[in-house]
Formats: structure tokens, sequence, C-alpha cells
């Protein structure tokens, strides 16, 4: 039986770049419509810390990013391949090896920067899974194990 891994922990560098740049926009948009608003008396300050709202849960996703990370496995068993992920909620799904039709690689700019691609597994006409996080070189690996089948024991 294989071990139980998790994604590279490069992806961490990955997922906050998104979080700063998606909650930046819109703490930026918030703030700018902010004061745009605000005529010549000024605005009262309830207004202010509801505009900087975005941003402190922008911050606090940052904090959990690391727990995110942390939550977040994956093996491949003779006969399945098993993910689990979620430190709220868990979610936990095991997909049987021989129903999983193809796998796709997907990396943004900032993945391939550090040489990361997400794994997406299909069975018939449908997306099951994904794997965040991995080098490129244990990607290749893993397509071919999943590819291959069940093994006989």
């Amino acid at each position: 039986m294989n071990e139980i891994e998790r994604p590279d922990e490069k992806v961490l560098f990955v997922w906050r770049a998104e979080v700063l740049t998606s909650w930046g926009i819109l703490t930026a948009v918030v703030l700018g419509c902010a004061v745009l608003s605000v005529t010549g008396a000024g605005a009262p300050a309830w207004f202010y810390t509801f505009a900087g709202f975005p941003l402190g849960c922008g911050v606090l996703a940052l904090f959990l990013l690391k727990l995110r990370w942390e939550r977040w496995t994956f093996q491949i068993t003779p006969h399945t391949l098993e993910m689990s992920h979620g430190w709220l909620i868990r979610h936990r799904r095991i997909v049987s090896l021989n129903r999983i039709q193809h796998v796709d690689f997907e990396s943004g700019p900032i993945g391939r920067r550090f040489d990361l691609v997400h794994i997406v597994v299909h069975t018939a006409g449908a997306r099951v899974g994904t794997i965040p996080g991995i080098r490129s070189e244990r990607a290749e690996r893993l397509r071919t194990e999943l590819m291959s089948g069940p093994k006989s024991l």
C-alpha cells in the first residue's frame, strides 16, 4: 500500500498569491467606492470599518492556508485513489482505478513558476477530483499509476 501524500508545500506560495490578488482587488474596489461616495463632511467611522472588511477576510484567509494544506491528503492503493481535504468540513473521495478514464494537468502562471500542476481525474464524462500543487515530475508518475489500472494482489 502506498503512503499517504499531500501537495507540495510550495503550493502555499501559489495559494497565498491567489488570495492576495483576489482579496486585494476586492479591497481596492470597496475602498475606492468608499472614497468616491464620501461627500464634503466625510463619512461616519463605521463606514470605513465596513470598507476594510474585505481586507480582514483576506488576512484571515492567509492564515487558514497552512491548515488547508495540512488537511489535503491523497493515496493510491492497489485498487483506488483516495483524496481527503477540508479543515471545517472534511471531504473524502474514493475513486476506483478501473473507472478512471483520463487524467489532465492544469497549471496557472504562478503554479508554473514553482513547477506545480493540479492533477484533474475524470471518469466516464465526469470530473471526480483535483489534486492541487504537485510537482510536474511527480504528476507524470501519478498519471502513469492512475492510468495503469488496479494492481493484482
